[in-house]
């Protein structure tokens, strides 16, 4: 069943300016979950592309370092780029883009809502590192994005689940 105790939600950001996230985002901990689904919604006015990544840490307040390719971590990637009238779903598929460590955005004045998805398997993190983060460079005052992380696999359900951001 899909529950909030089975697969916590958790906000990495609210929404705010594409420019400013940055390296703002929660962190979140993997420790006790298979993986991390890493949902980026995006209203984009401006015509400004985002590029996101994903850092991992060894700490909640760690800074860490991008995943990378050398060290085959390269995780799925789904976007949706949304050419409809603001506010309204153009669609609502989800296109499968191939595996990566980086995402871009690309935003123009006739995209309105981007979603894109990352899957982020405990697994493809460096031996010692549990944490992970969403970073954004680009993007622009007038688009505004939120990141929500979704754990999937958790193990310790129960009546008040543990926190797991910082």
């Amino acid at each position: 069943m899909l529950t909030p105790e089975n697969y916590p939600i958790i906000c990495g950001h609210e929404p705010i300016a594409a420019n400013v996230v940055v390296a703002t985002s929660d962190s979140v901990c993997l420790k006790d979950a298979k993986g991390v689904l890493i949902i980026v919604m995006e209203s984009d006015i401006g015509n400004t592309d985002v590029v996101l990544t994903v850092n991992e840490a060894t700490t909640a307040a760690g800074a860490g370092t991008a995943l990378s390719v050398a060290n085959g971590q390269e995780f799925q990637i789904w976007q949706n780029h949304n050419t409809g009238v603001a506010g309204v779903a153009g669609t609502d598929v989800l296109t499968r883009a191939a595996d990566g460590i980086t995402c871009t955005m690309v935003n123009d004045t006739t995209t309105h809502g981007i979603i894109v998805c990352f899957y982020i398997s405990a697994a493809l993190l460096s031996p010692g590192y549990s944490w992970v983060h969403l970073v954004a460079s680009g993007g622009d005052a007038t688009s505004f994005m939120s990141v929500l992380y979704i754990l999937d696999g958790y193990r310790y359900q129960q009546a008040t689940p543990l926190t797991e951001i910082a």
